[in-house]
């Protein structure tokens, strides 16, 4: 059976940022390329089939370049909605417009702003939380340790709604090798509809390339979740040019050891496809 290879963590936005302005005071810098077209050819190169597009604060809810990438390259995305405030009455409306006339798939939400965080905890967010279950979509959560009880506190009162946890739960490399601020992590693992994504080692290695000091907590994610709760994401084009596209791809595919061939091919594209359908796309054989 072939490999489907899917990337669950891609940002994108355009050069015109005339047609595509970014929200003021949120900008990113020109040097950091993140226009559809380069991605998909990086894709190609790598053996890449599909990405998930992750939207960015910087786009707000102007989702066209998303929606408009989508259509411009199907079979190829799907795509994540962000929103201004998750807090808002008014939110669970906006998800439900965001999945029906953008065709997004899901909503991120970002515990590192403290009053978001603090809002969940609140039971502010659990109407978005019910319309995501309505609708069949997951709930995505940036997050460091801190935030780690506010995503167990989701995952106990919505066991039916599809929690997927950002950056292997950023780890704190300064804990190295046991990380004991990640063990509110790694009980997440205790509830069936917790994903997580094995990405951005850079952010929390102090190694180069392969980011070999993060093997035996990738290794423990694994036995804790199991491989078809995980899935790999780039973090395209962060950190860019370093590390490279393949070099991000490649930490998983070929250096991470000790693992089969099904949990590779769980955490390179299978879990991502249990969840996510790429736009355009009737179905793929994994």
């Amino acid at each position: 059976m072939m490999q489907t290879t899917f990337d669950t963590h891609v940002h994108i936005w355009s050069h015109d940022r005339v047609r595509y302005p970014m929200v003021p005071g949120r900008e990113r810098p020109l040097d950091h390329d993140g226009d559809a077209g380069h991605l998909i050819a990086l894709m190609d190169e790598a053996g890449v089939a599909a990405a998930l597009l992750v939207q960015t604060p910087w786009l707000g809810e102007d989702n066209r370049y998303l929606v408009g990438s989508m259509r411009r390259y199907p079979g190829r995305f799907a795509a994540l909605g962000w929103l201004e405030d998750p807090l808002a009455a008014d939110a669970p409306d906006r998800v439900a417009r965001q999945f029906a006339e953008d065709g997004f798939r899901g909503v991120r939400l970002h515990l590192t702003d403290e009053r978001v965080n603090a809002g969940v905890l609140d039971g502010l967010a659990s109407p978005l939380f019910q319309q995501a279950r309505q609708l069949g979509i997951p709930v995505q959560f940036l997050n460091r340790t801190p935030a780690h009880p506010t995503i167990l506190g989701v995952a106990r009162r919505f066991p039916d709604l599809t929690i997927v946890v950002d950056h292997l739960g950023h780890p704190d490399p300064a804990e190295a090798p046991h990380f004991a601020s990640s063990a509110t992590f790694f009980a997440l693992a205790e509830h069936p509809n917790v994903y997580v994504k094995v990405s951005n080692h850079v952010l929390h290695s102090r190694q180069p390339y392969p980011w070999t000091d993060l093997h035996d907590y990738q290794r423990r994610t694994i036995d804790a979740f199991g491989p078809r709760h995980l899935m790999w994401g780039s973090n395209w084009p962060m950190q860019s040019p370093q590390p490279s596209y393949v070099e991000r791809l490649e930490a998983v595919r070929t250096q991470l050891p000790g693992l089969s061939d099904d949990e590779r091919a769980w955490i390179l594209g299978r879990t991502a496809l249990s969840i996510w359908t790429p736009t355009g796309e009737s179905g793929v054989s994994v």
